[in-house]
């Protein structure tokens, strides 16, 4: 069951991200794949686009539940004589907050046996884990130290000096000078005052504070929280009202460990409820790098990785097609395992359109819908209502059966090419529409599907468009082993094959198999036999076609491998070096199936794994006659201590016996009349520790003018997470023009000292002479933030300019990621890129 990403975000991202907007360079929305990549298949997204849409909270399978209140204003109780907080901040215009950081919130004491792995939550925790207050039957023993003590018998009050110590079950406080009543638990100190709770690290000028309520006040403190959350400041006041729930005064706050305080909030009041994940500041000022950046006087922002009800990231943009292009998402934590998230989208030129997301989980399945509306198009108002939606469902019951969904529509032909902002939707031509139903039997399965497609491409024919499955019916039977010599196979289909301009009908596809797979240290030789039927149920065939058609074909083939091993030296490393030939014969007889329409059959790719293959046609309307050797040889090199594959290098070629006559287009005169096909050959290597090499290598010996008809070879450098080499060069010959391309490739994430790193990214086409994809930019940053400003140039198709843009993103950790989505865009471009 797929999980969901768990991502925060508070109202402070929303206007830090609308202040950059504002004052910065136009930010352009999130660019396209590039041409190359736009010819791989994708699945339809909405067009509010999921990469600029901030990542959703991980939903949790359980009945659903009313969702809790907010936090509100935190009224302190503290037992008396402890100094008691404000019920509410005056209404007038605060004195100024501290603008950096002092002496007390880097105290030794705040961090010593902590460590700060990482900044702000945890990653990966969705809550604090509280600490509950000990009952009356389980108060535990209180120890205390101190260089001179005193007892007032009368007023049960014992008065501590120097070095005073007390300590209680996982809690620990320190002063110069104390007070302690026994009968409370009611605890005055002043100097030197170093508190220690569960999670939070306290220290200050003077203190009182409760043991057994633990609630109290702090003078001039410093503070640490840890475990859950790593983070740091200090204050003028300093309220503990439970071990969970704690306010300040005066405050300043970062999530930047200690030494470091590049970014950090300011606030006249702060309160912090560890139990709800929520801070809520008051008259908060944001500075990064000692730059103010925001006021707000009031600031609500969580200090977990829980989901909470809230605006997201807003998103900006601008194009020919939609102008100037808003979006403003709200997130909505209906349920622990349900919630939404609504999207106001204003574009300038058409409109105001409204989209959504829903999300539900239960311990049977998930649900995902999707989808948006424009009532009316000012672009084009002769359209009517235009939108899309998308229906994602994957459900279970019991260990046996089980379910998905996967629906997508849009309004007309041209609303992925109207609203769509990455190429990779902009270049869908089906949408695909299936549900499917499975049951899992003991030793064997059964699939009902249906299936069909929404074309949005208009150069499409009608006639040429994809058939609908309605219904896909599959059945398989596990293989089964007879003595421990012969394994049988089963495999049967039936579909109806739906189509409104073109041949359609039925088809029964039945496959038994038998083999005999003698299988040794040193090898394998395994011989199989198999039976194809199929049989048609046809409407609308050309004329003196049949409409019912049926063909049994055998087929055998034999595969074999040998193995053999020796012990080598590969640059110094103590190395097995195999060499594995291999031979591969197959035998089906030509029939005629011309008549056959092409229900879901294409060629099969070329490769090196297409060649021990024992059809050379997808699907079942075109068995091939085969009488075909395949010449494979094989060579590993593999370490001895590690087992990692040093070198890996494969080779291969067909040998025909007879010319196939099989075609997809019904013509039985081959149009080869080669003996031997190309040779496919691959190579994978590890140059040094830090460097790798592979490549994929297509080459004709019966061309002479352009034998080379495919070649890839890609070269790496990563010796660690921050540096990163990519280079690669690509060229495919194709069939047709249309598939033809040559093209070098170099990417690259490279630092600049320890918190500076440079990114790039360049594509080019050398048979077209152009840049597909350029960009480049500067990564900055520290734990705690991270700065990243790119550039790019970027062709959206092969005839219009390329576009270029400028984009920024600024992480602060704890707070959220503001601008564009420029990492995203670096896992995408840069092969291997990860965020730190």
């Amino acid at each position: 069951m797929p999980t969901m990403v768990d991502q925060k975000r508070s109202a402070l991202a929303s206007a830090l991200l609308a202040l950059i907007a504002l004052s910065g360079p136009s930010l352009s929305e999130e660019q396209p794949r590039t041409a190359v990549e736009a010819d791989r298949p994708s699945d339809f997204q909405p067009t509010t686009p999921a990469d600029d849409r901030p990542a959703l909270p991980l939903l949790t399978p359980s009945e659903p539940t009313p969702p809790g209140t907010d936090l509100q204003g935190l009224e302190p109780k503290p037992a008396a004589p402890a100094e008691t907080a404000p019920a509410s901040t005056p209404a007038v215009t605060p004195h100024p907050a501290p603008r950096r950081l002092g002496p007390r919130s880097e105290d030794k004491r705040l961090s010593q046996g902590l460590s700060w792995d990482y900044c702000g939550p945890k990653p990966g925790t969705t809550e604090m884990t509280p600490t509950a207050p000990f009952g009356a039957d389980a108060q535990p023993p209180t120890d205390i130290t101190a260089d001179r003590v005193s007892y007032d018998q009368d007023a049960d009050l014992i008065s501590l000096l120097g070095d005073v110590e007390i300590l209680q079950e996982g809690r620990r406080f320190e002063s110069d000078r104390s007070s302690y009543r026994r009968s409370n638990g009611d605890i005055k100190a002043s100097g030197n005052i170093y508190l220690e709770l569960p999670g939070i690290r306290l220290v200050g000028d003077a203190a009182s504070y409760n043991l057994e309520t633990q609630k109290g006040s702090i003078t001039k403190p410093g503070y640490r929280m840890s475990g859950n959350a790593n983070l740091r400041g200090e204050a003028e006041q300093a309220w503990m009202l439970s071990e969970q729930q704690s306010r300040y005064r005066d405050i300043i706050y970062t999530t930047c460990p200690p030494g470091n305080t590049d970014w950090s909030i300011a606030a006249r009041e702060l309160e912090l409820d560890q139990a709800s994940g929520i801070g809520i500041a008051r008259h908060a000022r944001i500075r990064f790098a000692d730059v103010p950046l925001l006021y707000t006087p009031y600031l609500r922002f969580p200090i977990d990785g829980r989901r909470r009800s809230g605006m997201l990231i807003p998103t900006f943009g601008s194009s020919e097609e939609t102008g100037t292009d808003i979006s403003l998402p709200y997130y909505w934590n209906i349920a622990p395992n349900m919630d939404a998230t609504i999207i106001p989208r204003y574009m300038s030129t058409r409109g105001l359109m409204l989209g959504g997301q829903f999300r539900h989980l239960s311990s049977f399945q998930h649900l995902e819908i999707d989808g948006e509306i424009l009532p009316h198009d000012q672009k084009a108002e002769n359209e009517g209502v235009r939108g899309a939606y998308r229906i994602k469902q994957g459900g279970w019951l019991g260990s046996r059966w089980s379910s998905s969904v996967d629906y997508a529509a849009v309004s007309d032909d041209q609303y992925l090419q109207d609203f769509g902002n990455r190429l990779d939707v902009t270049s869908v031509r089906n949408l695909s529409q299936r549900a499917d139903v499975r049951y899992r039997g003991d030793g064997w399965g059964l699939i009902g599907r249906l299936q069909q497609f929404q074309t949005v491409d208009a150069s499409i024919p009608p006639e040429d468009r994809p058939y609908g499955q309605l219904p896909h019916i599959e059945f398989n039977v596990d293989p089964k082993t007879w003595n421990k010599l012969a394994e049988l196979d089963f495999d049967a289909q039936y579909d109806y094959f739906d189509h409104n301009n073109a041949v359609h009908g039925s088809r029964v596809v039945a496959l038994p198999s038998l083999r005999a797979p003698l299988r040794r240290s040193f090898g394998y030789l395994i011989p199989r036999a198999r039976l194809y039927y199929t049989g048609y149920d046809l409407t609308g065939q050309e004329e003196g076609a049949p409409d019912q058609l049926s063909h049994l074909i055998p087929s055998v083939d034999v595969d074999g491998k040998l193995i053999f091993e020796r012990e080598v030296n590969w640059l110094g490393t103590h190395a097995l070096q195999t060499l594995e030939p291999r031979l591969y014969y197959v035998l089906t007889p030509y029939v005629d199936q011309a008549d056959n329409p092409l229900f879901d059959t294409t060629a099969l790719d070329f490769s090196f794994s297409s060649l021990f293959r024992p059809n050379r046609f997808t699907g079942y309307d075109r068995i091939g006659d085969e009488n075909r050797l395949t010449l494979g040889l094989t060579s590993r090199t593999i370490a001895n201590r590690s087992g990692d594959q040093l070198l890996r290098t494969s080779i291969g070629q067909v040998y025909y016996f007879a010319q196939p006559r099989v075609q997809l287009d019904g013509n039985t005169d081959s149009t080869e009349s080669d003996i031997s096909s190309s040779v496919a050959g691959e190579l994978s290597a590890r140059l040094h520790s830090d460097w790798t090499a592979t490549a994929s290598l297509q080459w004709n010996p019966n061309e002479t003018e352009q034998p080379w008809e495919k070649q890839v070879l890609q070269l790496r450098y990563a010796p660690d997470a921050n540096h990163l080499i990519n280079l690669a060069y690509r060229y495919n010959l194709g069939n047709q023009e249309s598939e033809e391309y040559e093209d070098t490739d170099l990417s690259f994430k490279l630092p600049l000292g320890s918190n500076v790193k440079l990114v790039g990214r360049w594509l080019y086409s050398m048979l077209n002479d152009e840049t597909v994809e350029a960009f480049a930019g500067i990564e900055v940053g520290r734990c705690c933030w991270r700065l990243r400003l790119l550039g790019q140039q970027i062709k959206r198709s092969a005839t219009d300019p390329a576009s270029t843009s400028i984009m920024l993103q600024l992480e602060l950790a704890g707070l959220g990621s503001f601008g564009n989505q420029i990492d995203k865009l670096l896992e995408r471009g840069i092969y291997g890129y990860q965020p730190d």
